[in-house]
């Protein structure tokens, strides 16, 4: 894996440009590339799922925090699967609703882009567990790394504990950030942040570590050996820029573009669908697109 940050100081050496104002540039066309690549399609590597619990008598909940699109909506209740047709408009939602009707048997769900909700009908009688299948959305990557203190964790535990707490200060801007203990050398992604020196993560750590340094960072978020698709398509637009450095920018925009058809084939082949040059041609690069790059 490669986080956002070592892509960025990629960025400055390919550019050989290490200064402030390019960095500042690269970081910018960076997220716009992983941003469009997200975009394009339902990506198998993007997709994710989160539970939430519902409570009786209660019908709106908060959509995950990283959930661009929702996919598909499964409740469990009473031992049983449900899975739920979708309410697309308000006024087909608002008309199901005049007289409330409760159950816990759900068979309808409404989302409420405006609000980041979702409701499922009827109204929950009691407690029962909804799954919602997502496309996950990626804000733009800023944070810097951060290695203050040194952890510990036992065996297969998913929980860190810090050794200097006077000194560390996790915080829940942390979720969805990776962390990467040095004597494993993995990264994990981080699922809760419990208190300022405490956090989880998702996948379980391969073996116990004992005051050990650390490394939380922002990841790309693209399956391992793709990660550097969207550097490739910055360095494009850098050199596009550049008076004499036309064959460079192509050679550049040639590599991302076979990297991106490569990852279009993997993806394809995980869901079925076939590859239209309509996918790469969403990719073509127009200096005009980005005049901050013009020096």
């Amino acid at each position: 894996m490669k986080s956002f940050n070592q892509s960025a100081t990629d960025y400055t050496t390919l550019s050989r440009d290490a200064s402030t104002a390019n960095l500042a540039l690269g970081k910018s066309l960076l997220n716009q590339f992983i941003s469009k690549i997200l975009v394009m399609r339902d990506w198998v590597f993007n997709r994710s799922s989160a539970d939430i619990t519902t409570v009786a008598n209660q019908q709106d909940y908060l959509l995950p925090y990283n959930c661009q699109r929702v996919k598909d909506v499964k409740a469990y209740s009473g031992s049983t699967y449900y899975f739920l047709k979708e309410i697309k408009t308000r006024k087909e939602w608002v008309i199901l609703n005049r007289s409330t009707v409760t159950s816990d048997i759900p068979s309808r769900y409404f989302i409420d882009d405006t609000l980041n909700k979702i409701s499922p009908y009827p109204v929950p009688s009691t407690p029962y567990t909804l799954t919602v299948y997502h496309q996950k959305q990626t804000s733009d990557f800023s944070a810097d790394d951060y290695a203050t203190g040194v952890i510990s964790v036992t065996t297969a535990s998913p929980t860190y504990v810090t050794a200097s707490p006077a000194s560390v200060a996790w915080t829940s801007a942390m979720v969805g950030r990776f962390i990467q203990p040095t004597t494993d050398g993995y990264w994990y992604e981080i699922d809760a942040v419990a208190s300022p020196t405490q956090l989880t993560v998702i996948r379980k750590v391969r073996g116990a570590i004992t005051y050990g340094a650390y490394n939380i960072a922002e990841m790309i978020p693209l399956p391992y050996g793709f990660q550097d698709i969207p550097l490739w398509f910055a360095l494009a637009v850098y050199y596009q820029s550049k008076e004499g450095s036309i064959n460079q920018a192509r050679e550049w925009e040639r590599q991302a573009k076979e990297g991106l058809g490569d990852l279009l084939r993997r993806d394809s082949k995980s869901v079925g669908n076939v590859l239209e040059k309509e996918d790469l041609a969403e990719m073509e690069i127009n200096i005009n697109d980005y005049p901050d790059s013009v020096s």
